[in-house]
């Protein structure tokens, strides 16, 4: 190959003058999340606290943390979706149906937990003013870890092994769950984790699931006593609410 001809194929190869400020943008808009993470982590690096030394300062504290967030955009677009991890947040119809039950169903004492519900989290702690219950995240990815004291790694497969499980083992009021998996392995180790959580005499539960035959053939002592057998797109409400049907949305990302 002659080197005209090698230079008439590298110019094949070069991008155009749009396809390069675009790829740029792309990388400076990264960079950008990237700093902006490793800001969050630090503010949430200098917030932790013990809830028995504090416990009189912490409504000012979640109030202190929401308006942060909340002041720096902090937002489920924060954070990109990863199909690997079967990450596909919801819409903001299904989000804002959640958020109106959980409000409906508990108090400014309540404690909140939700399971692989990271959509759900972050709407609620964004919400202004801010919110005067507990609210906990139990997710796997550590992106998450930005919100500090109030996410938990967390791993189905070892249903009851997170950071300070012991002094949260049957503290919930209120338990927002939506198992990553449509296994029956994961979803009989994500009950798991929920009857470890939820307090023994008055729990709510919020289950959130797509179609599933695995949950549609189980039987109602599967989960908890007087539970509801669940259908295809269903989210259930379990002892004091009602069930009721809604179609799921998810919000997928375009590439």
């Amino acid at each position: 190959m002659s080197e005209n001809e090698n230079n008439e194929f590298d110019d094949d190869l070069s991008l155009s003058s749009h396809a390069l400020s675009a790829l740029n943008e792309f990388f400076s808009e990264q960079q950008e999340q990237q700093l902006r993470f490793e800001q969050l982590k630090q503010y949430s690096s200098n917030q932790t606290y013990s809830d028995a030394e504090h416990e009189d300062d912490k409504p000012d504290l979640v109030n202190e943390d929401s308006i942060y967030f909340k002041n720096n955009g902090v937002n489920m677009d924060f954070f990109k979706e990863d199909w690997q991890l079967s990450q596909f947040w919801y819409s903001n119809e299904t989000t804002d149906l959640i958020i109106q039950e959980v409000l409906a169903h508990s108090n400014s004492e309540s404690r909140i937990a939700c399971i692989s519900t990271p959509t759900v989290f972050v709407k609620l702690k964004s919400i202004t003013p801010p919110l005067k219950q507990t609210i906990y995240l139990f997710e796997f990815d550590t992106r998450f870890d930005v919100y500090g004291s109030d996410f938990f790694q967390y791993d189905y497969k070892t249903p009851t092994k997170f950071r300070d499980c012991s002094n949260l083992q049957n503290t919930f009021d209120f338990i927002v769950v939506d198992p990553p998996f449509l296994s029956e392995d994961c979803f009989t180790k994500t009950m798991i984790t929920v009857k470890w959580l939820g307090k023994k005499d008055d729990c709510k539960i919020l289950l959130c699931t797509g179609k599933n035959p695995f949950l549609q053939s189980c039987s109602n002592d599967f989960f908890l006593p007087s539970t509801p057998r669940w259908t295809s797109q269903r989210i259930s409400v379990l002892y004091q609410l009602s069930k009721s049907e809604h179609k799921m949305g998810r919000k997928l990302t375009s590439y």
